[in-house]
């Protein structure tokens, strides 16, 4: 079967009204394939880490079969911020100073949970990889955790749960401060890095994934983290833009996405997450594009040239 979708839903777009969350409409997207594994093969561009070992130079990332939330696809955006966070490790995911923990990161509606799991093997220090709260989807970043992750020493703390955005944030927290003694707070640490991979088609949540991301992000410190300078070069060709110099710190949120229904209408609804989030007073900054990355659906109508870019932005509070 063609893993497709229609490149336009019409009236059944989440903006339309009558889009469910969970929910589709049978014309929407023909049947998917089995479940599948995708190896993703790390470091394409370099990165500031430790040299790789023959283990750990891809990482297997299972697929669901047939979920309405699409958990069948590892998209191209999916591979785009992994990238960039191999690229920006140092500043992302490690300690600012080198002798402190890495950063605590989450992502929010994972799917396969690429970017999660590189999170984990590139530094951090404890990693929750959540996606709406179904249990072929938990399970399944469940089982890519254990793939990937669990038994390696020197591998950040990693969990796969559910999470409904808008919802409380707390079971998260609870996630990355229960080795805190008995005494500390339940709250007491938040996340430093939150990762959105391929989540704006979903118009209507917009609201909702941003109120999410700003109780679970730690809040900006009062100075500015001084960025750690590397030497390592950076093979070439790179994406358009990226941040090379590492000027980039947390906290922060990383918004990577594709237009996969390359309509004026729809790619304006897209974006809508980006004017939600200056309203809202984010500092919204322009960090990667990719016109090479390839379609997620390549069957699917539409300009090809916009469906198969990725744009990565970051939200920072200052």
């Amino acid at each position: 079967m063609a893993s497709t979708r229609s490149p336009s839903p019409g009236g059944s777009d989440s903006d339309a009204g009558g889009f469910d969350f969970m929910e589709e409409p049978s014309s929407f997207r023909p049947a998917t394939p089995p479940p599948t594994i995708r190896s993703y093969k790390r470091r394409k561009f370099g990165g500031h880490g430790p040299p790789l070992s023959p283990s750990s130079d891809s990482v297997e990332v299972g697929l669901v079969s047939g979920h309405p939330l699409w958990g069948h696809i590892l998209y191209p955006a999916a591979i785009a911020m992994s990238r960039f966070l191999e690229l920006h490790s140092d500043t992302l995911l490690r300690s600012t100073d080198g002798k402190g923990k890495g950063k605590a990161v989450i992502e929010l509606g994972a799917g396969g949970g690429l970017p999660g799991l590189v999170a984990a093997l590139e530094g951090a220090d404890q990693v929750v990889i959540s996606d709406f709260p179904d249990p072929a989807l938990v399970n399944n970043l469940a089982k890519n955790v254990e793939m990937n992750i669990e038994k390696k020493e020197g591998i950040a703390e990693t969990k796969a749960m559910g999470f409904t955005w808008g919802s409380t944030p707390a079971p998260l927290f609870e996630a990355i401060n229960d080795a805190s003694p008995s005494s500390a707070p339940a709250e007491d640490r938040k996340f430093d890095l939150i990762l959105l991979s391929d989540l704006v088609f979903n118009h209507s949540q917009h609201a909702a994934l941003l109120d999410s991301c700003l109780s679970l992000l730690s809040p900006s410190l009062t100075s500015p983290q001084s960025a750690p300078s590397s030497t390592e070069p950076l093979p070439l060709p790179l994406p358009e833009i990226d941040l090379s110099e590492n000027k980039l710190t947390t906290p922060a949120v990383l918004c990577f996405f594709s237009h996969h229904r390359p309509t004026q209408q729809l790619i304006e609804a897209d974006l809508g997450i980006l004017s939600l989030a200056r309203a809202r007073g984010w500092k919204v900054t322009r960090v990667w594009k990719d016109e090479g990355a390839g379609p997620a659906f390549p069957e699917d109508e539409g300009d090809l040239c916009i469906r198969g870019t990725v744009h990565g932005w970051a939200f920072t509070r200052e």
